[in-house]
């Protein structure tokens, strides 16, 4: 019985296949289609939706399969935690040494380990990836120096004092300092906004608590300033925040309230 000819989908998911871990190139697809870019771009996007590939770039097309990138996901997982055992006062382990292990395309590696972020597995902190269950080893000095810094983050509900002012007081070096915070941090202890400022996670719900509980869908900046006690120096930093994590949605001069 012959058998039925490829259509020319089915050819191009063949050769994103045979690609692997390279992923698959225009200018390699065009010496097996006599087709033009718009014709080779609607092949790909019929075949992202159908779940068999992902597109990388539009402009040169660019594509991986779905089954090469599960795989590298699945080879990722066993290799970040394998770094974490040789490495466990280290955050994390960063992309440039990932890559020494996996020659792939940059772009595919990223991909890889964005998906691994989004399905919770992994996480980045900073330059580095971790899995999401990993906490760096501390010293029991560490551990009791951790405590009365979250302690004094804790205290200050909404902490203005400069790290270096910390530093001095817990006698650390910036580097020292620097480790204990991302600890609370990948504990979920403390919050740490982008102007630099500490929250401690307990009172940052607090006053999640008390926005959604005015009853309101809209907040000024009045009605926050009124609700947490902060000058308008830090209530517009610290909405910008909530703003950042999905709490509050802003609208002209105000915020809506989400959820």
């Amino acid at each position: 019985m012959k058998k039925r000819p490829l259509s020319d989908s089915e050819k191009l998911f063949a050769l994103v296949q045979k690609k692997r871990l390279k992923g698959l190139r225009e200018g390699e697809a065009y010496i097996h289609f006599p087709l033009d870019h718009a014709g080779l771009q609607a092949l790909g996007q019929k075949l992202e939706e159908e779940g068999q590939v992902r597109i990388l770039s539009f402009a040169p097309l660019f594509l991986l399969s779905k089954d090469s990138l599960d795989y590298l996901c699945r080879k990722l997982i066993p290799h970040i935690s394998h770094y974490h055992k040789k490495h466990p006062k280290e955050k994390g382990i960063s992309l440039e040494k990932i890559k020494i292990r996996f020659d792939v395309p940059r772009r595919i590696l990223l991909l890889a380990l964005k998906t691994l972020v989004r399905l919770g597995e992994v996480r980045e902190d900073g330059h580095a990836f971790a899995l999401s269950s990993f906490e760096k080893s501390l010293s029991p000095r560490e551990e009791k120096l951790l405590a009365k810094l979250e302690g004094m983050i804790d205290q200050g509900e909404f902490l203005s004092v400069p790290l270096r002012t910390i530093q001095a007081e817990l006698h650390l070096s910036p580097q020292a300092l620097q480790k204990l915070l991302d600890v609370l941090i990948d504990r979920k202890k403390i919050v740490q906004g982008e102007e630099g400022f500490l929250l401690h996670s307990r009172w940052l719900q607090e006053v999640i608590d008390k926005i959604r509980g005015l009853g309101k869908k809209e907040l000024t900046v009045g009605d926050f300033k009124a609700v947490t006690g902060l000058s308008r120096k830090y209530a517009i930093p610290l909405l910008e925040l909530l703003d950042q994590m999905g709490v509050t949605r802003r609208i002209g001069a105000a915020r809506e309230v989400i959820g």
